[in-house]
């Protein structure tokens, strides 16, 4: 479990670093117009998994509930299935895709002199899509022999592979956006061809056959993962339809702009899910066990954990982001510079919020209450598209206007109903989790300030990323110290203390 855990770390790491060193060298290549529909692309992609989630989310948990119930011939039912049921998906995906390449320019605004680079973005990564549908199912073997260890360092080497081939094309070529994609359909096709290689070594006992294909099977399936095509189709419509919305209404040059503006908020809600998802297991032991009680002590101090985590380095961003970005993208005049920093923040707020009760939600699948949240999210994800397009139809509030109106929908959700539901789930008091949600704003609020007053106090100029690295090292313990004395109390903070010890002893 320590190496599962420790390689996942150091992957996330790998992967954010690339994506770092990464954005301004594509940025400064391609401008905010054709950086715009690499998001874009990926945004519009990401959109046919909304059929398919409902099958493949769940399918490896199926497959390697049998295999460990040495149920091996049943295992085998699910894996080729499942993977017959892709080929189908494959089909569709391409069908679907053929007529919006046929209609891109009706539904796009794509600028004439990216027409053809634009087209074959689109058409590089719905082939990568495909590719990706099989894999999910593959990497079943991993979980099954848990050796996700394997995975993490199939991830890490495809990360590089990634990077190199969009450098080299970069660099040998006039840079064009279809190189991203087919960097990452080699990306794609390394993991494809690794994951059957991994697959036949340590699980040859799972093999895919045609004939073992079962509806019955597909059905089962699909009652259990529908609800999680709803969720998938409620963070497209929060997360992922801002970029195609800025597209049609606005201009390529201002999705450019917002795609850069939510790449760090982004990668922390990624690194949030993957802080919270460790909770997961101890929830669904304690609600097996029927201690409700223990259950609720528990589902707090994660929110308190979770938040100590974070609250510091958020309060640093916040205090010195547009530092950052002025370093970061060297080549942006201070108006792009302040503009991003500003639709950074808005995005982040929500962020913020979500990551104080990221934690609970797992109690929706420890409880099995997967349906009310799934429809709740629904109607506020469409809320959020028709609210964004109002706005845009009938005032001149602009880019701002599609961050603010996802800020304020995306952080209602949060406080009236993530909460509430956590409570419901456990059949509780609706205000059971307010106090704790409360208490962590006011703690960010009060890191917050200090960190600002201090900057100013101090006179930080801010000219190099040495300056930058160092002040924000140093301003982030002085924020985890407060936060410290702020979040526990004498018994937690000695609790604490004794496990970080015993780790690293455990280390030597």
């Amino acid at each position: 479990m320590a190496i599962n855990l420790i390689s996942s770390i150091i992957v996330f790491i790998v992967s954010m670093g690339i994506n770092f060193l990464l954005t301004p060298f594509i940025l400064k290549s391609l401008g905010n117009e054709a950086y715009g529909f690499v998001g874009l692309s990926n945004a519009i992609v990401s959109y046919a998994s909304i059929i398919t989630v409902a099958i493949n989310s769940v399918s490896g948990r199926f497959v390697a509930y049998e295999w460990h119930k040495n149920n091996i011939p049943k295992s085998n039912i699910y894996y080729s299935s499942v993977l017959v049921v892709n080929v189908f998906f494959c089909i569709v995906v391409v069908v679907c895709s053929g007529l919006f390449l046929l209609n891109i320019n009706k539904i796009l605004d794509v600028p004439p002199h990216l027409e053809n680079d634009v087209f074959l973005t689109f058409v590089f990564y719905f082939i990568n899509f495909c590719v990706g549908l099989f894999n999910g199912v593959i990497t079943v073997c991993a979980f099954v022999k848990n050796k996700l260890y394997l995975i993490s360092i199939r991830n890490a080497i495809s990360s590089a592979i990634l990077a190199i081939c969009i450098v080299l094309l970069f660099y040998f070529f006039k840079p064009m956006i279809f190189y991203i994609a087919i960097s990452a359909l080699i990306a794609s096709l390394f993991v494809f061809f690794s994951t059957i290689f991994i697959s036949s070594r340590i699980t040859p006992e799972l093999k895919f056959s045609l004939f073992a294909f079962d509806f019955k099977s597909i059905k089962e399936l699909f009652s259990s993962g529908i609800y999680n095509s709803f969720n998938a189709l409620n963070r497209i419509l929060i997360t992922g339809m801002d970029l195609f919305i800025c597209n049609i209404f606005l201009n390529a040059n201002m999705t450019g702009i917002l795609a850069v503006s939510k790449a760090a908020p982004i990668i922390l809600e990624s690194f949030v899910a993957q802080i919270s998802f460790i909770f997961s297991p101890k929830f669904v032991e304690l609600y097996s066990k029927n201690e409700i009680a223990n259950l609720i002590m528990q589902s707090k101090l994660s929110m308190r954990i979770t938040a100590f985590i974070l609250i510091a380095p958020v309060a640093v961003f916040v205090v010195f982001g547009q530092e950052f970005y002025t370093l970061w993208l060297p080549f942006k005049n201070k108006s792009e510079i302040l503009l991003i920093y500003e639709l950074s923040l808005i995005v982040l707020l929500p962020i913020l919020l979500i990551s104080f009760v990221f934690s609970l939600f797992n109690l929706d699948s420890a409880t099995n209450q997967l349906r009310r949240p799934a429809i709740a999210n629904t109607i506020l994800g469409f809320g959020t598209i028709l609210a964004q397009i109002a706005i845009l139809k009938f005032t001149n509030y602009g880019i701002y206007g599609i961050v603010v109106t996802a800020a304020i929908f995306y952080s209602l959700r949060i406080c009236f109903f993530d909460l509430i539901n956590a409570s419901l789930n456990l059949n509780q008091s609706i205000s059971t989790f307010y106090p704790t949600f409360l208490r962590l704003v006011c703690v960010f609020m009060t890191i917050l300030l200090m960190v600002f007053g201090l900057k100013f106090y101090i006179n930080i100029q801010i000219i190099s990323w040495v300056d930058f690295v160092l002040h924000s090292i140093l301003f982030a313990i002085f924020g985890y110290v407060f936060c410290l004395f702020l979040l526990f109390n004498q018994k937690e903070r000695q609790s604490i203390m004794g496990l970080i010890k015993s780790k690293l002893r455990q280390n030597k």
